[in-house]
């Protein structure tokens, strides 16, 4: 066989291989959510605050995962996809799936996570009853 052909099929098997294994929307999905779920932690823990803690703690993986149900979206490009965030009018692409896996880029930062944690942080607070709506 000319090199050339050789060069081709294993292009081919490439292809097939990225095509095949390309992540569905829902391992994009939970990918997000962990990645999101690590830096709320993080930013829960850093300001020591006992509102923070105890909305992530009743309904914040509840609220994250519903959050990104209806403000994630993937576009499939067949060998590749990319997930979309989509928050306050904009559109930030915060990755990319390929040959099974899903990578994070840094887009997925704290000033993309922090507007939704307060979002879910008034969530929470306008669930809470009168009495308690004033300790906080």
């Amino acid at each position: 066989m000319k090199l050339k052909h050789i060069i081709s099929i294993l292009f081919l098997i490439l292809f097939a291989f990225a095509f095949f294994t390309n992540p569905d929307e829902q391992t994009h999905k939970e990918a997000i959510r962990a990645k999101s779920a690590t830096i709320m932690e993080e930013i829960i823990a850093e300001r020591n605050d006992a509102v923070s803690a105890t909305a992530w703690k009743l309904a914040g993986e509840q609220l994250l995962a519903g959050f990104i149900n209806s403000n994630v979206t993937v576009d499939n490009y067949y060998l590749f996809s990319i997930p979309k965030i989509y928050w306050d009018g904009k559109s930030y692409p915060i990755g990319t799936g390929a040959f099974g896996k899903v990578y994070i880029t840094k887009h997925l930062n704290r000033d993309v996570v922090q507007p939704i944690l307060e979002d879910m942080e008034d969530k929470v607070k306008d669930s809470l009853p009168d009495i308690l709506k004033q300790l906080f």
